[in-house]
């Protein structure tokens, strides 16, 4: 059963158009609809446009400022602290997304710094996790096991702990 959707085959380079005016219009559209790194702005230029009309534009999108790295990579990095992710975990999204090093670092520096009481944001998303998945484990007694869970999470064994011990105390 076909719902409509058919996945396209890559184009060639010589099916590859090299209208910049094209080009520009859908970047357009595309920021339209959600912010992107520039570097995800070039992949998906590139599958349609050769690569000097995707480099162009997004030249043209980063100088008008539509496109900006920083301010990407740090909204992503408080969706993900919303999302409950540990900074390792969203250090590899924004790393896969095509940041820099040094965006990234600032990004996580940001909005995984301790707020004014002192607090751990991600402490805080990692007693949140215990709280509502892993609760029940502890209960049945397999601490084991939910710090196995949060370690693959990508949380630092000190945060795993002292997040377990502060669900524990409630």
């Amino acid at each position: 059963m076909s719902f409509g959707y058919q996945k396209r085959r890559p184009l060639t380079e010589e099916e590859k158009s090299s209208d910049v005016a094209k080009a520009r219009a859908r970047a357009l559209e595309t920021l339209a609809a959600q912010e992107v790194s520039s570097g995800q702005l070039y992949e998906r230029l590139c599958r349609r446009f050769t690569e000097q009309a995707a480099a162009e534009v997004v030249a043209e999108m980063v100088q008008r400022e539509y496109v900006n790295d920083e301010r990407y990579a740090e909204a992503r990095a408080h969706s993900l602290l919303a999302a409950r992710k540990s900074r390792r975990a969203a250090a590899r999204n924004l790393r896969q997304k095509g940041l820099s090093a040094q965006q990234v670092a600032a990004a996580l520096e940001a909005v995984y710094a301790p707020d004014e009481e002192g607090e751990n944001p991600e402490l805080s998303a990692a007693v949140a996790l215990v709280e509502s998945r892993y609760r029940p484990k502890l209960a049945m007694g397999r601490r084991d096991l939910v710090v196995a869970a949060l370690q693959r999470r990508g949380f630092a064994y000190a945060v795993v702990k002292e997040a377990i011990k502060r669900v524990e105390e409630e």
